[in-house]
């Protein structure tokens, strides 16, 4: 080692191994601060903190992210990119009360809709075909409705998700697609 760096680090009291145990204090307090932040993120709908989440409660919270989740099933979607689309609706709702009525009264029918079909809440119905039935029932009512336009132009607008559609944007500023692309096409 340097004369000079251990020269300064003698006059802080430090030595070689404090550097290694402060490098691996800070991997594992990021490591740590992750999994927080995806405990947060993986809660529900609304933020964990916010008035809604406590005034709607945190089944009710959950069910709206699973229904999220199952009106548009994406499997490698994580649940950020629900939650980035949704999060706009559930600010709307702790200020526009019916907005915030439409959310919690279409819970208490999706989850009384579940319980008369199968005899449990909606989050605790194992299958998705049965939860997809449960959801047919529900499809005419304004507040799957809602959820359904919201979820459609934030899900598939989303750059950031399109990656992983295998989609690469739109191409018209790029000279279109006979000159970007169209013969890799592999989904069709």
């Amino acid at each position: 080692m340097n004369k000079n760096k251990k020269t300064l680090l003698s006059s802080f009291g430090k030595s070689d191994n404090h550097c290694s145990d402060r490098r691996n204090f800070l991997a594992k307090s990021g490591k740590l601060a992750l999994g927080a932040s995806a405990v947060v993120v993986g809660g529900g709908l609304f933020s964990p903190n916010s008035f809604a989440a406590q005034k709607i409660g945190n089944d009710a919270n959950t069910t709206l992210l699973k229904l999220a989740r199952d009106i548009y099933p994406h499997d490698t979607l994580e649940d950020k990119y629900y939650v980035q689309v949704m999060s706009p609706m559930a600010e709307a709702a702790e200020k526009d009360a019916e907005l915030f009525s439409l959310l919690e009264d279409g819970v208490k029918l999706l989850d009384k809709t579940s319980v008369e079909k199968y005899g449990v809440a909606f989050t605790q119905i194992k299958s998705e075909q049965e939860r997809v039935v449960v959801l047919k029932m529900l499809e005419p009512t304004p507040f799957f409705q809602k959820i359904k336009g919201a979820l459609m132009m934030g899900i598939y607008n989303n750059p950031e998700i399109w990656p992983l559609f295998g989609f690469g944007g739109s191409a018209w500023e790029k000279g279109g697609y006979i000159n970007r692309g169209y013969d890799a096409i592999d989904w069709l």
